[in-house]
């Protein structure tokens, strides 16, 4: 049986050291996405590897999922361990991307939502903090 999610729900991602902060459902999106700045790629071992700095200005590097490339930018998808307020951490595939003044750092797009019934007249089904 999936589990009912609201229009925003409380996050955190302890492998980043980020704490609680409110990210958004968007059932009109495809992709997700992660607030990130100073993205810079490289190689480790081989592999395609991103730096960034994330909210509160934490850094973090991460083995790159793919690249896709716009007419003026590259858009870098990592996987991304996220925790609930139900406890359970799962597991999203995220876009890094500049996300400046808005509102919400983490967008979960309906790629994202499989898992999950989403009532847009609700928000913070899983608790509020």
């Amino acid at each position: 049986m999936k589990e009912v999610i609201g229009r925003n729900e409380w996050f955190s991602i302890p492998e980043y050291g980020v704490d609680w902060f409110r990210g958004k459902i968007d059932t009109g999106r495809r992709d997700s996405f992660l607030h990130a700045s100073e993205i810079r790629p490289f190689k480790k071992e081989g592999a395609e590897w991103v730096s960034f700095k994330t909210i509160d200005d934490l850094e973090c590097e991460v083995p790159v999922v793919s690249v896709k490339e716009g007419e003026s930018v590259k858009r870098y998808y990592v996987e991304v361990r996220v925790q609930m307020l139900d406890d359970e951490e799962r597991e999203f595939l995220v876009c890094l991307s500049p996300r400046g003044s808005r509102r919400y750092l983490l967008t979960l797009g309906r790629s994202a939502l499989g898992d999950f019934l989403v009532d847009g007249s609700r928000s913070q089904l899983f608790g509020k903090i």
